[in-house]
């Protein structure tokens, strides 16, 4: 039987340090990705209340009061805002994949909320391997690996940032046979030291690696981000596109212009890798009985799944067709 999934990647800037506008902002998409028909909506890392870029800028009065007020913005796992979220997710009858900063007493975590399409809380992973940024503001959470998540749409599991290049990681996902993977990234105003195209390359090499389809959404990252008691600042460079990349490491979907808002969606066909798994389950039982397993009766490689098709859909809700193929541009991974 054929089993396809629309799934929808979020490129949309952050309704920055300010907690109750940003909840309505994700009601919102998740109501406009569930209307379009998506079972699975994917948010940028540390969405809610945004990502904190300006610990980028020298400016020790900046970074007082903006750390002041990410932490008065975040928001608990089991709060008013986190319950709106997830009613909203079974509204729309729609997973969804949340990076936000958890409030925990007088610290925050960056933390990564998994919501099922009941509105069930299925778990909330605290990144651990923050960089030396982000220790600045974020406690870093318990080590721990990722769980893959088995749902009637498949299975599927999420990393934050620089989390989806650690082997340890991308290991444990892989193990448990992940078909859809969420890799959130929050975007860059003025690149990474690692390269613009970062966060593009490793969301493209996880596919390649763990024969997985990637969710990579991203934040825009606008002048409202850094809008201070220093003034505005402009950012410059890449501002990041979310993506949608085939098991294969191909765009399944043209991405959004950078600074553009909207939602990419695709439609994903996991039917193939569901015969895959059911072919290396088979071997797996024949190998345990025999000691010998023959070359010949190696399971299909996976990572043979299709694409039925992709849309970019922008605030206004038009959709537009789009081709399978390689795009220019790219993100900046943090």
């Amino acid at each position: 039987m054929r089993t396809t999934v629309r799934v929808a990647a979020v490129q949309a800037e952050p309704s920055w340090l300010r907690l109750s506008d940003g909840v309505d902002q994700v009601v919102e998409l998740i109501g406009a990705a569930g209307d379009q028909g998506a079972r699975l909506v994917a948010f940028p890392e540390a969405f809610l209340p945004g990502y904190p870029w300006w610990r980028w800028i020298d400016t020790n009065q900046w970074n007082v009061e903006y750390s002041t007020r990410c932490r008065e913005n975040s928001m608990t796992r089991d709060g008013a805002e986190m319950r709106a979220i997830t009613a909203a997710a079974a509204a729309h009858g729609i997973h969804v994949v949340l990076g936000f900063g958890e409030r925990q007493e007088r610290r925050i975590y960056m933390s990564q909320a998994v919501i099922d399409d009941s509105g069930e809380l299925l778990s909330v992973r605290r990144k651990a391997g923050l960089n030396s940024v982000e220790r600045k503001i974020f406690a870093s959470g318990t080590p721990n690996l990722p769980a893959v998540h088995h749902t009637p749409i498949g299975k599927y599991g999420a990393l934050s940032g620089q989390e989806n290049q650690r082997p340890l990681l991308t290991r444990a996902l892989r193990a448990d046979e992940e078909q859809i993977h969420v890799a959130a990234w929050p975007g860059s105003p003025d690149g990474d030291a690692i390269g613009p195209e970062s966060s593009a390359t490793l969301s493209r090499m996880y596919a390649l690696e763990v024969g997985a389809f990637v969710l990579a959404p991203t934040a825009v990252v606008g002048d409202a981000a850094f809008e201070g008691p220093g003034g505005s600042r402009q950012p410059s460079g890449p501002i990041g596109r979310a993506r949608i990349y085939g098991s294969d490491g191909g765009e399944v979907v043209t991405p959004l212009g950078e600074g553009q808002q909207g939602i990419l969606l695709a439609d994903l066909d996991i039917t193939v890798e569901v015969a895959d798994n059911q072919a290396c389950d088979s071997i797996r039982t024949t190998r345990d009985r025999k000691d010998n397993l023959r070359k010949d009766s190696a399971p299909t490689r996976r990572g043979s799944r299709r694409v039925a098709a992709g849309w970019q859909s922008g605030p206004d809700r038009w959709a537009l067709p789009a081709s399978l193929g390689t795009y220019p541009g790219g993100t900046a991974a943090c």
